[in-house]
């Protein structure tokens, strides 16, 4: 029998040890006899998190998958050692359909219920692994509402419980003080937040730093701020923005206050966009990837937009490319039209504000435990 005092949950990246921490403090509220173990980082460590593996020190990105392919594989056994001989009442799983479909399968054998909360994005590159994903999974807890009729359609049960990165940044609010300094310096501020892995920052920032030299001969007074989200790629930040033409400042962490102070922001696709849109500021998304990888990527798509924004309003209401060619004339030319374009600008403006009325609300975290523990009959 499940040990109903006993649940095992699993996150492998920064943003999921954040929902992760947020959704235990939540089940733990309504149900305080309840242990988690399993795997994450220092927040769900924090929230009471016993772990079996230390996710700090990891990397799920394929290529360092394969260089520490020992590693992974004591990390699987030691996942199902556990499973076999506590028998928890339930497997959550956040994000990562690599490592974590294998936990689920192993999981199904054992007939422990597999709960997916934050789905790997299977509507956009995927939709051929739903099949595989119906056979072991018994719950998923999906955050975007076009999620629900995808997985509707496949025969999994499914609930939409909404973003919980909106929980975060109600729970955070904004230090304007920094706010207000980051604008004492006047002029057009315009911030390029390139991703916060490295991968991400070697190739997004050079054309962002590129495109900067050809808006500030237009705009002489634009300001460029760079946000650097893990303190560990400031010094690479440091090294790439060395042989720019522009000043540039490196802001360590204070990405919300980054974001309210900005007139523009140009960015990386993913949960970022989310973050810039719900302080309503224009943006552009730019994703370049090698020549290679776009032939390889490119019959795998399965939506026409590279950026939440836009796949959530169903329309381009920003600026969005996916580039394998170093095209900085196209992002200087975006930038300049909504920063001096008003019509272009307030459009822009307008239907960011229609989306976050519709999906920018908190109570994800809150929701989704409710969901788990009336699934576990613990309420």
């Amino acid at each position: 029998m499940p040990n109903v005092s006993k649940v095992f949950i699993s996150a492998g990246d920064s943003s999921g040890d954040i929902h992760g921490a947020n959704l235990m403090s939540c089940m733990i509220k309504k149900a305080p006899g309840i242990k988690f173990y399993g795997l994450g980082k220092e927040n769900m460590k924090r929230a009471g998190l016993h772990c079996l593996h230390d996710m700090s020190t990891k990397s799920l990105m394929w290529l360092h998958v394969l260089t520490e392919l020992t590693a992974f594989r004591q990390m699987k056994k030691d996942c199902i050692r556990f499973f076999q001989q506590e028998r928890p009442s339930a497997v959550i799983l956040i994000d990562y359909c690599g490592f974590n479909f294998h936990l689920a399968r192993a999981a199904k054998k054992l007939r422990i219920p597999v709960i997916y909360y934050v789905c790997p994005q299977l509507w956009a590159h995927g939709p051929w692994r739903v099949k595989k994903m119906k056979k072991m999974v018994d719950k998923l807890l999906v955050i975007y509402p076009f999620e629900k009729p995808f997985y509707d359609a496949a025969g999994i049960p499914v609930t939409y419980v909404g973003h919980p990165l909106f929980d975060e940044i109600y729970q955070r609010g904004v230090d304007e003080g920094i706010v207000s300094e980051l604008k004492k310096q006047g002029g057009t501020i315009i911030s390029f937040l390139p991703g916060s892995r490295r991968q991400e920052i070697v190739r997004i920032l050079p054309l962002l730093l590129q495109s900067a030299v050809r808006i500030q001969q237009t705009i002489p007074s634009a300001k460029f701020l760079i946000s650097c989200s893990d303190e560990q790629h400031f010094g690479l930040m440091q090294t790439i923005t060395k042989e720019s033409k522009v000043d540039c400042k490196i802001i360590v962490r204070n990405v919300h206050e980054l974001i309210k102070a900005s007139d523009l922001c140009m960015a990386g696709a993913g949960t970022i966009t989310l973050q810039i849109a719900h302080y309503i500021k224009p943006m552009i998304i730019v994703y370049k990837i090698s020549p290679f990888s776009y032939f390889i990527v490119k019959p795998f798509l399965t939506t026409p937009y590279i950026g939440l924004v836009n796949t959530l309003a169903h329309k381009m209401i920003v600026p969005e490319l996916l580039m394998f060619r170093k095209n900085y004339t196209w992002l200087a030319n975006q930038a300049l039209q909504l920063l001096s374009n008003s019509q272009k600008r307030q459009t822009c403006i307008n239907e960011l504000t229609g989306l976050i009325d519709k999906i920018g609300k908190p109570g994800a975290s809150e929701h989704a435990a409710e969901e788990i523990l009336c699934l576990l009959k613990i309420i």
